[in-house]
C-alpha cells in the first residue's frame, strides 16, 4: 500500500511539473503574439467559412470565391428556386446577364442564399439588373430577394449618388433616402397606387419633376398626376 502511495504522490508531483511547464509555455506563446500581432500580415485570395455541418456560410475574397452551397450561382438552384415563379427559361436567360458581386463578403443562410452582401460591386438583384453598379451594401429575405440596401454609384458625367433604400415586396422600392448628382436630396416613400416625395431639389429635377426650385412635400399617383404639393420656396420665387 505505501509503495502505491507513494506511485500516486510521484504521479502527481509530475503531474503538477508538467501544468507548471505547460501553462508557462502557454503564457509565453501568448505573450509572443501579442508583442508581435501588429507585424502579422495574413494575405489570402479567398476564404470561405463553413458552419458546424460544413455549409459555406461566409464567403470573402477578391474575387469572392465559389461555393457549392451559394444559390445565386449555380444555374440548377436558380431554376428551382426563382425561375418557376418568374418566367422559366426566358428567367435563366435574363438571369445569365445579371452579376453577383465582384470583390467583399458574402453572409448565406442555412439554405445557400445571399443574407447580406458588402463589397465595391454588390451584383444585381435576382429580380433585375441594376441601372448603375454600386458599392455598398445590401440585405436579403429568406430566399434570397432583396429588401434593402445602401451605396454609392458613379454617373456616367463623374459625378456620384448615394441612396439607401428599404423595399416592401408589395410595392418595390418603398422607402428611400437619396442625395442626387444633381443636388437633389430627399425621401420619397412609395405605396400602391403613388409615391410622396419630402425633399429639395433644384429646378428642373428629374426626381420631383418641378421647374422651379423646390423644398417641400409633393404627392402623386404612380402615373405623374400631382395630388398634392407645397412648394417653400414659391413665394420668394414669386
Amino acid at each position: 500500500m505505501e509503495k502505491e502511495l507513494s506511485q500516486v504522490k510521484r504521479q502527481l508531483n509530475w503531474l503538477k511539473y508538467y501544468a507548471v511547464i505547460s501553462s508557462t509555455l502557454f503564457m509565453s506563446f501568448m505573450m509572443l503574439s501579442m508583442s508581435s500581432r501588429k507585424n502579422d500580415v495574413i494575405r489570402a485570395k479567398g476564404i470561405v467559412i463553413e458552419d458546424s455541418m460544413g455549409r459555406d456560410r461566409i464567403l470573402i475574397g477578391a474575387t469572392i470565391p465559389d461555393s457549392k452551397d451559394r444559390v445565386r450561382t449555380n444555374p440548377d438552384k436558380v431554376r428551382e428556386a426563382w425561375a418557376k415563379r418568374f418566367g422559366g427559361e426566358k428567367y435563366m436567360k435574363d438571369y445569365s446577364t445579371y452579376e453577383h458581386g465582384e470583390n467583399g463578403i458574402i453572409f448565406l443562410n442555412e439554405q445557400g442564399y445571399d443574407k447580406l452582401v458588402l463589397g465595391e460591386n454588390v451584383g444585381d438583384p435576382n429580380t433585375g439588373k441594376r441601372i448603375v453598379k454600386a458599392a455598398g451594401f445590401s440585405f436579403n429575405d429568406d430566399e434570397g430577394f432583396e429588401r434593402g440596401g445602401l451605396g454609392i454609384s458613379k454617373t456616367k458625367d463623374d459625378k456620384y449618388r448615394v441612396v439607401f433604400g428599404m423595399d416592401d415586396p408589395n410595392v418595390g422600392e418603398a422607402l428611400h433616402l437619396f442625395v442626387l448628382e444633381d443636388g437633389t436630396k430627399g425621401m420619397q416613400v412609395a405605396y400602391k397606387g403613388g409615391r410622396m416625395l419630402i425633399g429639395k431639389a433644384e429646378a428642373n429635377s428629374g426626381m420631383f419633376g418641378t421647374k422651379e426650385e423646390f423644398a417641400g412635400i409633393k404627392v402623386e399617383t404612380s402615373d405623374g398626376k400631382v395630388l398634392w404639393e407645397k412648394n417653400a420656396l414659391q413665394p420668394a420665387i414669386k
